[in-house]
């Protein structure tokens, strides 16, 4: 009934885990679990905040599950131990699954050659100069998660190319750090900021994320540039890049990042 490999888990604490918990972030369920050196816990989307510990004792996993008493008295519920039912083992099932998939890279088999395929992506980003001097430079790769999205994210902040800020505040801070990004001032382009009734629109469109970056796309297409809002995953503080689109050069680039787990919207 247990899911979780023994040797799996012990290559994914010996490669990430640290004294004060490595984050892995669960993109499909938006959740955090951290990862220590003897331990991982997983948490749950559960209204009584459900959470797993798994830990090896005597060459078997165990998992230690808690919760809270009564979610409904607010701060005044305790956290309180709990058996596994069947409803936990599939859930700690599901999660494994994708946690395992992402950190576990020697299960995976020789599949993907990160540094390479990081290379081919440089080149469809950057001029052959620029891109052949990045492939020089790139580190040794680690096992850590989002090593490959620290790479990208280093060398398109160096080409003032990336931008960050809270979705929220896209029509303020988000127009100011996306105007000062090199493609808009080498092209003279400055957004302007929204008017109010254009803020609301925007706020209240059914696929908000998407509505704030076609604001800034409708600005940006007709000087073959795009907005895309990138990373290992998306949060309300998110990285913003603007890339040329060079004919299927951005196509390209987008396939290649979806293979080093790098996640994408415009």
């Amino acid at each position: 009934m247990n899911p979780i490999d023994p040797l799996s888990f012990q290559r994914i604490t010996k490669a990430h885990g640290t004294f004060e918990g490595a984050t892995y972030f669960d993109a499909e369920e938006s959740l955090v679990h951290d990862v220590f050196p003897d331990r991982i816990v997983l948490q749950t989307n559960y209204l009584d905040h459900t959470s797993y510990a798994v830990h090896l004792a005597e060459g078997e996993v165990r998992v230690h599950k808690t919760r809270l008493d009564n979610y409904q008295r607010g701060h005044k519920a305790q956290v309180i131990d709990d058996e596994m039912d069947e409803e936990d083992w599939q859930e700690l099932d599901s999660l494994w699954q994708r946690l395992s998939r992402d950190l576990d890279t020697q299960a995976q088999g020789p599949g993907l050659d990160v540094a390479d395929t990081l290379a081919d992506l440089f080149h469809c980003l950057f001029d052959e100069v620029h891109a052949q001097a990045l492939v020089e430079n790139l580190p040794a790769p680690t096992a850590q998660w989002d090593w490959a999205w620290t790479q990208v994210a280093s060398a398109l902040t160096a080409a003032n190319q990336l931008a960050e800020f809270d979705w929220k505040a896209w029509s303020s801070c988000g127009i100011h750090a996306v105007n000062a990004l090199a493609p808009l001032r080498q092209s003279g382009i400055e957004i302007p900021a929204p008017e109010r009734d254009t803020v609301d629109a925007v706020n209240r469109a059914s696929d908000w994320e998407r509505a704030v970056l076609q604001y800034f796309n409708a600005r940006l297409d007709a000087h073959d540039l795009k907005l895309l809002a990138l990373g290992t995953h998306f949060d309300e503080y998110q990285a913003f890049a603007c890339l040329p689109m060079n004919g299927l050069g951005l196509v390209d680039a987008l396939e290649i990042m979806g293979r080093l787990g790098i996640v994408h919207r415009y």
